[in-house]
């Protein structure tokens, strides 16, 4: 791809190209999933930063809305070949191509969020709509290719 890496080998290659990954960690924005085993938490700078623009574009839309506040969800990031392999034995939609290979691409659940305030609850299709819009608008201003994915329940994201 134009603006990824090489195809990540395996983690500890994923270790030795920092010069042209960068590490994606929890922040006040998303939520990199605990259970994200299929991943390395790095992608290329441009897409670090089209992550925190919709994460922080999603928080805004919230406190625009005087909806409680909420973090999206970060399901899968980098992946290596080796990490293709074994998620192509159980999910039929992981390609050997993954666009996960290049450090271009992320998902982002629209099943679950990070609760940060429990004042009251707002519905789980209102924050997959919202979710829905901000990734719309980034698409539209030519940011990024995106993919909504029913059965992997994810929006799938990648840098333009």
């Amino acid at each position: 791809t134009r603006h990824g890496v090489k195809a990540v080998i395996d983690r500890a290659d994923a270790e030795r190209r920092k010069s042209e990954l960068v590490y994606v960690g929890s922040n006040p924005f998303y939520h990199i999933d605990d259970r994200m085993r299929s991943s390395i938490p790095y992608l290329v700078p441009r897409a670090a930063i089209l992550l925190q623009d919709i994460g922080k574009s999603f928080f805004d839309s919230l406190q625009t809305k005087q909806i409680p506040l909420h973090k999206v969800i970060v399901t899968s990031v980098l992946r290596s070949k080796a990490d293709v392999e074994k998620l192509r034995r159980r999910n039929s939609n992981a390609t050997e191509n993954s666009c996960h290979l290049y450090g271009t691409t992320f998902d982002i659940s629209w099943t679950k969020f990070d609760c940060l305030d429990d004042s009251y609850r707002i519905s789980l299709e209102s924050l997959k709509n919202i979710l829905a819009e901000i990734v719309y608008n980034f698409r539209e201003a030519n940011r990024c290719y995106a993919i909504y994915e029913r059965k992997q329940g994810c929006f799938h994201i990648t840098v333009r």
